[in-house]
């Protein structure tokens, strides 16, 4: 802009320097030549400053343009890297998902399997406890009546004829 303003005030200082020559002119055809002459070298040099300037406005419209496709481009590769980028974060995304949910099937069926061995190993010792249990229970039970069958025996031999109902166990361990 700066050199629009200098180049109109030039134009316009040459064309007063021109328009001052044409003042007082001699019938002289020398001078007049001169001074048609100077005219058309200066109109000449403001037509051909005219087409530079075009010229030199054009060159930077098509410079810029060249930029901006450039650029275009630019981003253009640049948004294509990104996209790589995501989709490539997605399939490792995918990948590692894949084997924390394998790997979290497997330490989930190798719990399982434990929490299997120790529910049979458990179920196994209670059936043996069990089964101890009810021994002691019968053990108890023929010494109960083991106990019951002797006492009524010594109680036969003194003389005791009443025998207790529920049995001589039972009526010497009831609290009263």
């Amino acid at each position: 802009m700066h050199e629009e303003e200098q180049s109109y005030s030039v134009r316009n200082e040459l064309l007063e320097r021109l328009r001052a020559l044409e003042g007082p002119q001699t019938t002289g055809t020398l001078a007049e030549l001169s001074y048609k002459r100077a005219r058309e070298a200066l109109e000449r040099a403001l037509e051909e400053a005219r087409t530079i300037r075009l010229q030199a406005i054009e060159d930077a419209r098509a410079t810029r343009e060249r930029e901006l496709t450039a650029l275009m481009e630019s981003m253009r590769s640049l948004r294509e890297s990104a996209e790589r980028q995501i989709q490539e974060l997605f399939q490792t995304a995918e990948i590692e998902i894949g084997r924390m949910s394998s790997r979290a099937k497997a330490d989930a069926q190798a719990i399982i399997e434990r929490a299997s061995a120790e529910a049979a190993e458990m179920k196994t010792e209670a059936a043996a406890i069990r089964a101890g249990a009810e021994e002691r229970v019968r053990s108890v039970d023929r010494i109960e009546t083991d106990f019951n069958h002797v006492i009524a025996q010594i109680a036969e031999r003194v003389g005791l004829t009443e025998k207790p109902g529920e049995g001589w166990w039972q009526r010497f361990s009831q609290k009263k």
